[in-house]
């Protein structure tokens, strides 16, 4: 894009060397009495095809298209076998291709659900929308305009007990709800919905500090909730809400213990920074939450919670990959995380280099 100088230089540079640019000489006016041309016109025409018969020799050829089979689209072809000679409603290899197909009635394979026998004549509900709280079909529960009754599972057929009034999700014989190959939720271990669709999601990103809240003490599903495997105890997360609101401790240190991570020792509000180091043993790795209070430039009163992953160089290595593989899980667990720390010798873990990464 040209500046505003350089259009500047370039009109000083025309004004100093006019004989460089030369006003163009004005073009003559159009003379009116003189004759236009006339443009000659093309002789070329296209030979129209003749046509092959012979009682009408001037009616025009037509490609002749192939009309459309019903129930198909130009273009299309049966999904089974790929034929465009039929759709496959009228396919031959239907009923192969449905050997494996599940029905959605008995739940046995070979068959679709228009063609099971365990359907009874004259049952047109059988295939059809049907409401589950009201019964009527036409629409589905989402769209029913009576109020919801019995959860609005009461005209629900269940596969599993050929019951009426619930869903297989919610049927006392099955084991496994909506996981039918093993599973659960990974909130609340529940096996009647997703995780997205979990009651106890908002329990679990709460900011609130009751106990309550966080599900601790309450229900305790005895699952382990890391890669690794290891499970986090109900006291970690406590004592470490202790520390973030109400400042009760300075540091606490974490041991993974019978694959659990618990706490192991706590650190009164009293303590200092060289108490924090000397807590962590030499040879042995462990996690370590600490509160550093610390003077901004401007001179503000701050404070910073640190997250140390502490794993000296003589400790065991199926002890360094447990507590590495389990680290990230157990981080996640601990909300209000402001720095993370992984120091493998005390040099690295200095009181220096924490107000370095404080600041």
């Amino acid at each position: 894009m040209v500046s505003q100088r350089q259009k500047l230089a370039r009109k000083k540079f025309k004004a100093e060397n006019p004989a460089l640019f030369p006003k163009p000489e004005p073009t003559p006016p159009k003379d009116p009495n003189k004759p236009k041309k006339n443009k000659k016109k093309s002789t070329f025409k296209r030979k129209k095809p003749e046509s092959d018969d012979p009682r009408n020799p001037k009616k025009t050829k037509f490609t002749k298209r192939p009309l459309r089979v019903p129930g198909m689209k130009p273009g299309d072809s049966c999904y089974i076998c790929k034929a465009v000679d039929h759709i496959a409603k009228l396919c031959p290899q239907k009923a192969e291709w449905e050997r494996d197909k599940i029905c959605l009635l008995c739940r046995q394979r070979g068959h679709s659900l228009k063609r099971c026998p365990n359907k009874r004549d004259g049952d047109e509900s059988i295939g059809a929308k049907l409401c589950y709280n009201c019964g009527e079909t036409g629409h589905s529960l989402a769209n029913c305009s009576q109020p919801i009754q019995d959860g609005g599972t009461k005209y629900a057929s269940c596969f599993v007990c050929n019951e009426q009034g619930h869903l297989s999700k919610d049927c006392p014989k099955n084991a496994n709800g909506i996981y039918p190959k093993g599973g659960s939720c990974k909130i609340c271990g529940g096996v009647t919905h997703l995780a997205r669709d979990c009651p106890d999601k908002a329990k679990r990103f709460t900011t609130s500090y009751d106990r309550k809240a966080f599900g601790i003490g309450e229900k305790s599903t005895g699952k382990a909730n890391s890669a690794s495997g290891m499970a986090v105890h109900d006291d970690c997360k406590l004592k470490f809400l202790e520390l973030k609101a109400k400042r009760n401790y300075r540091f606490i240190v974490f041991k993974i213990l019978n694959q659990q991570v618990s706490v192991e020792k706590l650190g009164s509000p009293e303590e200092t920074y060289e108490d924090f180091t000397s807590s962590l043993p030499p040879n042995e790795c462990r996690y370590a939450v600490y509160d550093f209070d610390f003077t901004t430039d401007e001179n503000c009163q701050k404070s910073k919670i640190f997250f140390i992953a502490w794993a000296p160089d003589i400790s065991k290595v199926r002890e360094k990959m447990v507590y590495a593989s389990s680290k990230d899980r157990f981080k996640r667990e601990l909300d209000g995380i402001q720095v993370e720390l992984q120091a493998t010798d005390p040099s690295e873990m200095s009181l220096d280099i924490v107000k370095g990464r404080a600041l």
